[in-house]
């Protein structure tokens, strides 16, 4: 059976626009066909509002096509026998006109193939601004790789920019080991972000919880590069005494690179990003035990949360006793995949019957999601695919859902990715923490409701 979710998993090329969309004063150009403009223009716009209003009209200039995001130089056959190189120059000084924070002029796969000097064009019309070229991102890479890549890419043009690397811990007297922060670092309480994507659902609202946890442990956020920072930012990156990759599949080269050049050491959860209670608390706890934190306050947050919780689930098991013994599948990153996976089966009861991972999954997750499969003797679920196994619940992006629907089978969908299904989140929601773990209970209990009642 053809699944046509499947073809349209964001890749490399994806990745690599989506994390320089994410600075909040950048500019990114598309050296491309207009093809490969109009959905990310209209995501990037979408998850990640710079402006307050928005007038199609400001933006009828040659390059936008009425979108306020990602100009492109929609190239056409002749400019793949001929070169771009004069549209590019073009789009270079219109995009300077706006006074972006960085440029970075992208290629989509076909335009790689052009072999057009972009590093000449940026030299010759983008002065004083930080600004790179990313000829290549990847074919058909994970979305992860093209993210990192891109990031990277403008964590160097920035720095070639502007002032030279704050120093590390090391050089205020701290030590350097591995992937742990040492004692030596504990009184520069703050952490950079990592891996968060304005292509994640709720990322913003996810950032702003992880703000007041770490806030109530006395830990500061000093950046979240990709996620709504200014490009000034990603120059200041050394600051921190640790670097959380929240999501080692966006951010694990990331780490690495800002541990060899600031002596940063970094952190992966053990147990993934903050979704449900125990994660949650597991990530509060070993940021705290990092960096010398009280993380007292912040787990009575999520302790309320789970409280509260009860409050709702006993009521609901006492009447269904669901959710225990209701199928659930799962469609995510593997880091994501786990963490949903361990909350659904250890604190709701509930089974798998489908766990699948994205492109690109993350070895140590996919290792400790297997193992834990094992321990409740599922590990068939592994192997089950989504599309064709009968659940109840199903966590995934948009486009899954909608497709299962047309097969149509009974079930209540959850989206915890993109691509949506086009709701409109005018308050903001999380995935993350107490709030995040009772916003999905929410979810699920009215979901079972739904389709077993």
């Amino acid at each position: 059976m053809i699944h046509y979710s499947e073809n349209i998993t964001p890749d490399s090329f994806s990745g690599a626009l989506f994390a320089v969309e994410g600075v909040k004063d950048a500019c990114t150009i598309l050296n491309g066909p207009t093809g490969c403009k109009f959905y990310h223009s209209a995501i990037a716009d979408s998850q990640f509002l710079r402006t307050p209003t928005f007038n199609p009209l400001e933006y009828t200039e040659g390059f936008y096509f009425g979108q306020s995001r990602i100009p492109s130089t929609y190239l056409d056959g002749e400019d793949y026998v001929f070169g771009s190189g004069e549209k590019i120059a073009k789009i270079l000084r219109a995009a300077v006109r706006k006074s972006p924070g960085l440029v970075a002029v992208i290629n989509s796969p076909g335009a790689a193939l052009i072999g057009d000097d972009l590093g000449r064009f940026l030299a010759e019309e983008v002065r004083g601004i930080p600004a790179f070229a990313l000829e290549n991102t990847g074919f058909s890479g994970s979305f992860g790789s093209g993210y990192q890549k891109a990031l990277i890419c403008a964590l160097d043009a920035v720095r070639r920019r502007g002032d030279p690397p704050d120093a590390g811990p090391a050089a205020h007297g701290g030590t350097v080991t591995g992937g742990g922060a040492s004692p030596g670092i504990a009184h520069r309480k703050a952490v950079n972000i990592l891996g968060l994507c304005i292509y994640q659902k709720h990322y913003a609202q996810n950032l702003s919880v992880l703000r007041q946890l770490l806030g109530l442990s006395g830990i500061g956020i000093n950046a979240a590069p990709g996620a709504g920072d200014r490009a000034a930012s990603l120059s200041g990156l050394g600051r921190a005494g640790l670097n959380v990759a929240l999501y080692p599949e966006y951010s694990l080269e990331i780490a690495e690179k800002l541990k060899a050049e600031y002596g940063t050491p970094y952190l992966v959860p053990e147990e993934g990003p903050p979704v449900g209670f125990d994660a949650a608390e597991a990530f509060v706890r070993s940021v705290c035990r990092e960096l010398g934190g009280d993380g007292r306050r912040a787990l009575e947050e999520i302790e309320r949360a789970r409280a509260r919780a009860y409050l709702y689930l006993s009521r609901f098991s006492s009447l269904l006793g669901l959710p225990r013994g209701a199928l659930f599948s799962v469609k995510a990153e593997a880091s994501v995949a786990y963490a949903v996976t361990k909350w659904l089966c250890a604190y709701l009861g509930m089974v798998p019957a489908s766990v699948s991972v994205l492109p690109g999954g993350d070895a140590f997750f996919i290792q400790k999601l297997g193992a834990f499969l094992d321990g409740i003797r599922c590990r068939k679920a592994l192997e089950a695919p989504v599309i064709e196994t009968p659940a109840h619940i199903l966590l995934a992006d948009g486009n899954t859902i909608a497709e299962l629907k047309l097969y149509g089978q009974r079930f209540c969908g959850i989206e915890i990715a993109l691509p949506s299904l086009g709701y409109i989140d005018v308050t903001g929601k999380t995935l993350f923490g107490g709030d995040g773990a009772l916003f999905l209970l929410e979810q699920i209990l009215n979901g079972l409701r739904y389709v077993m009642v």
